[in-house]
């Protein structure tokens, strides 16, 4: 697990972008990728593209940064990866947050799509620490 305090986890959280609310438990932000993001290093060597697990931990922070909360991932539900993202590319995201029964976790749904193409989707438990 990437705890927050990784330097994947800082390099992803100084990404996001335009972090706000849409509706209840909704909201939307936007991650850009440079070229210098340190997640490129090893995927791929000339064709640089964002790992799965780094779309998976920017769901957590985008999380964090939304709650206010510090949390770490309980279960991934489902991580559909359809489209991946480039070196130099912006991920749109949308985020659904319901937050469990018993109040001790939220349960996240969220896309990524670059431009008008879905890159991942991911459902999620999260856990209040």
């Amino acid at each position: 697990m990437i705890t927050s305090d990784s330097k994947m986890s800082a390099a992803l959280r100084s990404r996001i972008r335009d972090l706000a609310p849409t509706a209840e438990n909704r909201c939307s932000c936007h991650l850009d990728f440079d070229p210098g993001f340190t997640g490129f290093e090893g995927h791929f060597e000339g064709n640089p593209i964002v790992p799965g697990v780094c779309l998976i931990e920017a769901a957590r922070i985008v999380a964090e940064e939304t709650t206010g909360r510090t949390l770490r991932t309980g279960k991934i539900a489902q991580a559909r990866f359809r489209r991946p993202v480039f070196a130099g590319e912006r991920a749109d995201v949308t985020f659904l947050m319901t937050e469990t029964a018993e109040g001790r976790s939220w349960n996240i749904q969220a896309e990524f799509r670059v431009g008008a193409a879905v890159s991942a989707q991911l459902r999620m438990e999260l856990e209040k620490i």
